[in-house]
């Protein structure tokens, strides 16, 4: 029974792991990309190269791309015409080769540009972490030579650059509200005549 519990626990920390998780959601997502891949290349750009090939060839498309090695066996399909059995007959079949190239490229060019969308918000994220992180031991070395123990001015480095984001965010917020309650170019003109209006009642009166 300890055994059990123990094998499950591991099992359980096994499951959890960040890796692990990862892993799966890469699997899930390249299984999704190979479907897509598979449908541009078998309904988009196959019947494209199939129509090139057809009519450079003069009617044979990608399957008839193809090298015969030997004696071909030939058969009588249901036609009465006679056929090649390309089961039975060795040759090479350029026109798969082609298919294959097709699917490696597009894929090879859906990966290329998802690492360099990966890789591009990865480095802005660096950035910013790797400057606050810089700035945040820059303080805590200040204030240890003040004579603050190393987990006093961790802490007061923290609280501080806390108090920072939350005064730059409401900074933020408060003009934002600002910029929403700004009178509009229609609304001032409504004040200035407005304002006329009001004087130019006045000087009647007097």
């Amino acid at each position: 029974m300890k055994k059990i519990k123990e094998l499950w626990a591991e099992f359980k920390k096994f499951i959890s792991r960040g890796n692990v998780v990862d892993m799966a959601v890469g699997v899930i997502i390249a299984s999704a990309f190979t479907a897509i891949v598979t449908a541009v290349t078998a309904g988009i750009l196959m019947p494209l190269v199939n129509w090139a090939v057809t009519s450079a060839t003069g009617g044979q498309g990608l399957e008839g791309l193809r090298t015969i090695l030997g004696t071909p066996v030939y058969i009588i399909d249901d036609m009465g015409t006679q056929a090649v059995d390309w089961s039975s007959t060795l040759y090479i079949d350029w026109g798969g080769l082609i298919r294959a190239v097709i699917d490696f490229l597009l894929i090879a060019a859906i990966l290329f540009a998802i690492l360099k969308i990966f890789v591009s918000i990865q480095k802005m994220a660096n950035d910013v972490n790797g400057a606050e992180a810089k700035k945040k031991r820059k303080l805590i070395r200040q204030y240890m030579k003040q004579g603050m123990s190393l987990t006093a001015a961790t802490e007061k480095v923290e609280k501080e650059i806390a108090d920072e984001k939350k005064a730059e965010e409401e900074k933020k917020a408060a003009e934002a509200a600002a910029a929403a309650a700004k009178p509009t170019t229609e609304e001032l003109l409504i004040q200035i005549r407005d304002l006329l209006a009001a004087q130019n009642a006045e000087n009647k009166d007097k």
